[in-house]
């Protein structure tokens, strides 16, 4: 498995991340702001494979906004949580949050996943886990063979996702830093800022910081 940073850099995107093994995954999309230019680097990581599947961590519109211009260039299926799916699906500014951004986020197909779903990329396999607070679906990605985890807005190399947007739940936040805590995180691929080799570490902290280390 390799892991490309497809977007380095971009302020207003979250962290895009293309998987590749003997199937290719996309997590996240970013706002669309840039995906004339992400489009660009994924076709070259790419060299002529195709992208098989979009995989979202959660709906809000830093990460689903550049959702329909990745399928309309590859045709790919797009998966989300199925609590967050419902609400890519119609595009609800009030929960995508796409007026902050001054953009507007239309309704999306995508396909649900639950807990426990594994996403089979060859010798390496990633398992979905429902990790709620930061949205009502969010979910994180774990690959039991390098031990890493793409975390979405749930936890950061130096920080957690907010929780005081719609569904959001500080509650719920601590109860997915406690599950997490309990599995070997390696490398953290988090939704926004620096990739970081100690994600365990930034689990704790995380933790540590909601108060929930009891």
């Amino acid at each position: 498995m390799v892991v490309h940073q497809i977007n380095p850099g971009a302020s207003s995107d979250s962290n895009i991340y293309l998987v590749i093994g003997s199937r290719t995954v996309l997590i996240d999309t970013g706002t669309g702001n840039e995906s004339g230019r992400n489009i660009a680097r994924i076709k070259s990581v790419l060299n002529g494979r195709g992208l098989d599947m979009i995989v979202l961590t959660h709906f809000h519109f830093d990460h689903i906004g550049g959702l329909q211009d990745m399928m309309d260039e590859f045709g790919s299926e797009a998966f989300a949580g199925a609590g967050d799916a419902p609400y890519i699906m119609s595009g609800d500014p009030a929960y995508t949050l796409s007026e902050v951004f001054g953009k507007a986020a239309g309704p999306a197909e995508v396909t649900e996943l639950m807990e426990g779903d594994t996403i089979d990329i060859g010798e390496h396999r990633l398992r979905v886990i429902n990790t709620p607070g930061h949205t009502c679906g969010g979910i994180c990605l774990y690959d039991e063979v390098t031990h890493s985890l793409f975390s979405g807005d749930t936890v950061f190399g130096y920080g957690i996702g907010r929780t005081d947007f719609i569904t959001g739940s500080a509650k719920e936040l601590t109860l997915s830093l406690k599950k997490l805590s309990g599995i070997d995180v390696k490398t953290l691929y988090p939704g926004h800022m620096d990739i970081v080799a100690d994600g365990n570490r930034a689990i704790r902290n995380g933790l540590i910081m909601r108060g929930g280390m009891n």
